[in-house]
């Protein structure tokens, strides 16, 4: 792996050299497109388009795929149509879809029409399925065959197949006239086989498949669950349409691991390299969270201020309380945020089920109390013997402390289970959000006990 700093230095040295053009084209020919996308994005607009001028075009489309969106729409709009669209001709049919995220409708509907009608028939045919499905990251060259194919009739079709015809050669599927799965077996297989056996008495019946309409996220924890290196996706009547390769599910896995962790810090919008982002842009997926939080907290200022005025003939008592607030209330936002962490993480694993919801609860509730218990007995003995504050205050926090910390367990663990049954991301279930709302309810519950329990006023 190239250091992109050092290698835009590089690239940007021999750019500007007068007679540096043979070394540049060796130099791009012997890096990764994603290595050399990682350079683009930290160079000018005018330096990267010279420098995908300087490549072969099925180099200089993969570059363009890997960019950062609003960095490849930025050297898009610099080149010209017949030069994308030879881009676009070149790559392989999922790898042609990503570039329509790069280029957007308008423009990517005029590319298709200076391309192979073939080809453009069959991108619009990807184009069809949902976005971020299977359909839309599949590739339709698999390696396929007949149920009364011979093992020697299929060696002899790879072997003299070229070298575009299948993306991947690890599996042989094996469909029918009607284009229906029938089964699958691995190339491995097939090459211990004898040469005159049939491809239905080598097959595995009953193979693991991926639907064209459904989320690619989950297709790709399917192939990661099973250790596959791609799964033959099927439409709707069960025929198989595609393959859903393994370089595409870690990809998706990738980006879906990183908006989670975008979310859990209340960040929003999709997954950009930081380099690529302006200050505007990052500005725009920050604040709108922030705002959400900084109104939100205001409740917790509106609990102070009732609880204020209830005990305002006793100002010293309201003031022995409030130097544990922060002891109280940061034990609840920290439990919760590791409740909601956890369980989110469950989630998009494919871990914990919304069928597993009364497990998750009874389990969150027996740690919480063990974990509420051990801090409710520190807080007491931090509050006697280290504050000095005497035996009604140390009481207070002992039995708060458990009280609140169950609460942060319970909202920790079923808010996620909740948006994952409405259809929302869990991950917006954040662990600054679950933090704020504990912060107001907490409060809620200390000062409670101390008004009701112990009669404190």
């Amino acid at each position: 792996m190239a250091d992109p700093v050092a290698l835009s230095d590089r690239l940007r040295s021999l750019l500007h050299q007068e007679e540096g053009g043979a070394e540049l084209r060796q130099e791009l020919a012997g890096q990764r497109a994603e290595d050399l996308a990682a350079a683009l994005e930290r160079l000018s607009r005018d330096e990267g388009r010279a420098l995908l001028e300087q490549m072969d075009s099925l180099k200089a489309g993969y570059v363009m795929v890997e960019l950062p969106t609003e960095t490849a729409r930025g050297l898009a709009a610099d080149l010209p149509d017949e030069v994308l669209a030879v881009y676009l001709d070149v790559l392989p049919m999922d790898d042609a879809i990503d570039l329509h995220e790069e280029l957007g409708d308008e423009r990517f509907d005029v590319l298709l029409n200076l391309i192979p009608p073939e080809d453009a028939r069959e991108i619009r045919r990807l184009l069809y399925y949902p976005e971020r499905s299977v359909g839309r990251a599949m590739t339709e060259k698999f390696f396929e065959a007949s149920p009364d194919a011979t093992m020697q009739s299929i060696m002899d079709d790879l072997r003299l197949a070229s070298e575009d015809k299948y993306e991947t050669v690890n599996d042989v599927y094996v469909v029918d006239e009607d284009r229906f799965l029938k089964g699958v077996f691995s190339l491995r297989r097939a090459l211990r086989a004898e040469p005159g056996a049939l491809a239905r008495e080598v097959m595995n019946p009953e193979p693991i498949v991926a639907h064209a309409s459904e989320r690619d996220e989950e297709a790709a924890r399917r192939m990661a669950r099973y250790g596959f290196y791609s799964l033959p996706v099927i439409d709707e009547r069960g025929r198989m349409v595609g393959l859903f390769t393994g370089d595409d599910a870690q990809t998706v896995l990738r980006e879906a691991e990183s908006e989670d962790v975008l979310a859990l810090g209340a960040v929003t919008g999709s997954v950009e390299s930081y380099i690529s982002l302006s200050p505007w842009q990052l500005y725009k997926r920050r604040f709108p969270w922030l705002l959400i939080l900084f109104v939100a907290e205001t409740l917790t200022g509106g609990v102070m201020r009732h609880y204020t005025n209830l005990v305002e003939g006793d100002p010293q008592g309201i003031g022995l309380l409030i130097p544990f607030i922060p002891l109280v209330l940061g034990a609840g936002g920290n439990s919760g945020s590791q409740v909601t962490t956890t369980i989110t993480r469950g989630l998009a694993v494919g871990e914990v089920e919304l069928r597993d919801a009364w497990l998750v609860f009874v389990r969150e509730m027996t740690v919480a109390l063990m974990i509420g218990g051990s801090l409710g007995v520190a807080g007491f003995l931090r509050a006697y013997f280290g504050w000095n504050s005497g035996l009604q205050i140390s009481a207070i926090v002992a039995v708060a402390l458990p009280l609140v910390v169950t609460w942060a367990a319970t909202v920790g663990s079923l808010l996620p289970l909740a948006a994952k049954r409405l259809n929302i991301d869990p991950a917006v279930m954040s662990a600054p959000f679950i933090s704020t709302f504990v912060d107001a309810t907490g409060l809620v519950i200390y000062f409670e006990v101390a008004l009701r329990l112990f009669r404190f006023k």
